[in-house]
Order: C-alpha cells, then sequence, then structure tokens
C-alpha cells in the first residue's frame, strides 16, 4: 500500500464525513458502488484522476486537496474564501439598498429642496427583505429570527416615523403579539435547517 493511496484515502474520509454523507450516499453521488468508496477508503484501491477530479468538483474543493497530505488545511482555507465570498456578495447587495437610498435623499434635497430622510430609515426592512433570501440559501436558522425581528419592528418604526404627526405609538403594540409569535414559531421549527 503505497503511501498516495493512504492520503487519499484519509482525505477522501474527512471530506465525506465533513459533508456528513455516508458511504452508500457518495457512491451514489458520483455513480459508484459504495464498495468502490469502501475500497478507496481503505486504501486498497487508488481512485483514477478523472474520479478524483469529479470528487474534487463534488466537494467543491482543488484536487490538490485530495492527493496532498494537508488537505485539511487547504479545505478550511477555502471554507473561508467561500465564506468570503458569501458575505462580499451579500455586502454588495446591501450596499446597493443604502446607495440607492442616499441617491434618494440627494435628489430630492437637491431637485426638490425636500428633506428626505425617512428614505435611510425604510432602508433597513428594505435591507432585511435583501438579507432575507440570503439568509435562506446560505445562513443559518438563529439568523432567520434576527432578520424577521429586526424587518417587523424597523416596518413600525417607519410607519410611525411616516405618521408622526398623528402620534401613533400605538402601532408598536402590534409588535409585541407578532414578536412572541416568531419566538415560538422559531423555537418549534424542527432543527434540519441549513447550518
Amino acid at each position: 500500500m503505497s503511501e498516495i493511496n493512504k492520503v487519499i484515502a484519509n482525505n477522501l474520509i474527512k471530506l465525506r464525513k465533513k459533508n456528513k454523507l455516508t458511504q452508500n450516499e457518495l457512491a451514489s453521488k458520483l455513480n459508484y458502488s459504495d464498495n468502490a468508496i469502501s475500497r478507496w477508503e481503505r486504501a486498497e484501491v487508488t481512485p483514477s484522476i478523472e474520479t478524483l477530479d469529479q470528487i474534487a468538483k463534488y466537494f467543491d474543493v482543488p484536487l490538490s486537496s485530495l492527493i496532498e497530505d494537508n488537505a485539511e488545511g487547504v479545505s478550511i482555507a477555502q471554507d473561508k474564501r467561500t465564506l468570503r465570498n458569501k458575505l462580499a456578495i451579500i455586502l454588495l447587495f446591501m450596499s446597493l439598498v443604502w446607495l440607492i437610498a442616499t441617491i434618494t435623499f440627494v435628489y430630492g434635497k437637491v431637485i426638490f429642496n425636500v428633506n428626505l430622510w425617512q428614505v435611510f430609515i425604510w432602508a433597513v426592512p428594505v435591507s432585511c427583505l435583501v438579507l432575507y433570501p440570503f439568509n435562506e440559501y446560505w445562513g443559518r436558522y438563529i439568523w432567520k429570527f434576527v432578520i424577521l425581528s429586526v424587518f417587523q419592528w424597523s416596518v413600525l418604526a417607519c410607519l410611525y416615523l411616516q405618521l408622526l404627526k398623528y402620534n401613533m405609538w400605538l402601532l408598536f403594540v402590534i409588535g409585541v403579539p407578532i414578536q412572541v409569535a416568531l419566538c415560538i414559531w422559531t423555537f418549534l421549527k424542527p432543527k434540519d435547517y441549513k447550518k
């Protein structure tokens, strides 16, 4: 048994377990038998370079992370890079919301001499609406609760500030049962949410 076989076997086991897959599940994803996966992980047989490339693409790691001894370090670096990219995309979309709010404010002030400061308040719930789909796809369940809570209270604050001359502070009372329902809903949801 060569050293490279052991390295590939160990890296394959780490990647499979990190992604919470059984040998059978991985085999079906790669169109191989679970016996083949088992033999690879016991270092009895080495997968072909095409198969290693297919495995690397499936796990979204570079091919070198399967054949080098420091695969975990490469995988962690890949995870950090992926997280940075996701964060950059989210911040880009969020900054677009605030750019539109700023342009609206400046346009109103310069062209119409109207102080539209409320656009910055309305940008908060709009930011939550932009953030919510990203959290559904990439985020954690607890952030769903935070985003929905901020959205709810910021909409109520926006309505209150928009209707300030009517002194509608009772709008915030509406938020209490909604927040209680949101808390109950959060703690009753199943735990199989993406991490």
